[in-house]
């Protein structure tokens, strides 16, 4: 049953200089044979969308073009669950929208979910249905959106009008436990 559920599974590390010297149709032609439900059509639809060259080196496309890529290889083979580590992460913000555009689409038109981790709260406003925050690997909360925001209410000061953002509500969190530690 390990091996089924590897087979509906597609990650994809951001980061990771996957054999840089390797053209991608030779990574492409690899990874292939890993997966029993491999759909050609639908690598080359995405290789096409993704205005990728099979017969550039991996080492040779841009950040953003690398996550495509890892993005196209996990979509190939039916993935109904994306993994994604820190996947816009050292992208300009062009390529950092257009991949978040990917990522909606993606989760319309497949019958597929994406977990994702960020640093990038603004990421998450644009495209997650739940949020589960972790810190220092503990899970501080994890709720539908809207829920998560207001379970962080107790954070709001006198002169906050409207609700806290995902970043108001990381920083007032991660402070609060620095405010805690240091005495003067």
């Amino acid at each position: 049953q390990e091996k089924e559920c590897k087979q509906k599974i597609g990650v994809v590390f951001g980061g990771i200089d996957f054999y840089p010297l390797k053209k991608l149709s030779l990574i492409t032609a690899v990874t292939r044979k890993f997966y029993t439900h491999w759909d050609e059509s639908r690598y080359q639809k995405y290789i096409r969308y993704f205005a990728l060259d099979e017969s550039r080196k991996f080492k040779e496309l841009s950040n953003g073009m690398k996550v495509k890529y890892l993005l196209a290889l996990a979509l190939s083979h039916h993935a109904e669950l994306l993994i994604l580590d820190e996947p816009t992460s050292g992208l300009d913000p062009v390529s950092r929208e257009e991949l978040l555009h990917i990522f909606r689409q993606i989760v319309k038109g497949e019958k597929c979910s994406i977990l994702f981790s960020t640093h990038i709260t603004s990421d998450l406003d644009r495209c997650t249905d739940d949020i589960t925050y972790i810190q220092n690997g503990q899970v501080l909360q994890s709720a539908d959106k809207d829920t998560f925001l207001r379970s962080f209410d107790h954070l709001k000061t006198p002169d906050d009008t409207g609700p806290l953002t995902l970043e108001e509500i990381m920083l007032r969190t991660e402070r609060s436990e620095w405010d805690d530690d240091i005495t003067v």
